[in-house]
């Protein structure tokens, strides 16, 4: 999944840069307002490039997070002796003791 994100986010950013190219190249080519157009421009690739990267940046965390948050639960199975099927404790119920086992007399 990260990685699909990843690739999907560098394929947006291509296509958001690519779709604003032709209008920038063209007013970059009325000399009164080359110069303020070519600022725009960098300012607009810096902040499609920069919202990517944070989306980068957010989806490895999570990933990373996920990730790491399966292997606590993975060990907290192992430690605790997963039980065997028909077997699953409720919730809060002392160890050793099934749902259905009768307590006191």
């Amino acid at each position: 999944m990260q990685d699909a994100v990843d690739h999907g986010s560098r394929a947006v950013e291509r296509l958001q840069k690519h779709a604003a190219k032709l209008p920038f190249d063209l007013l970059e080519q009325i000399p009164p307002i080359s110069v303020p157009v070519r600022g725009i421009r960098l300012a607009h690739d810096t902040m499609v490039s920069g919202v990517h990267v944070a989306i980068r940046l957010v989806n490895r965390v999570a990933g990373y997070t996920i990730d790491g948050l399966l292997f606590v639960v993975e060990q907290q199975k192992e430690l605790a002796g997963t039980p065997g099927e028909g077997e699953a404790s409720a919730p809060g119920a002392p160890a050793g003791r099934r749902e259905t086992e009768r307590v006191g007399p």
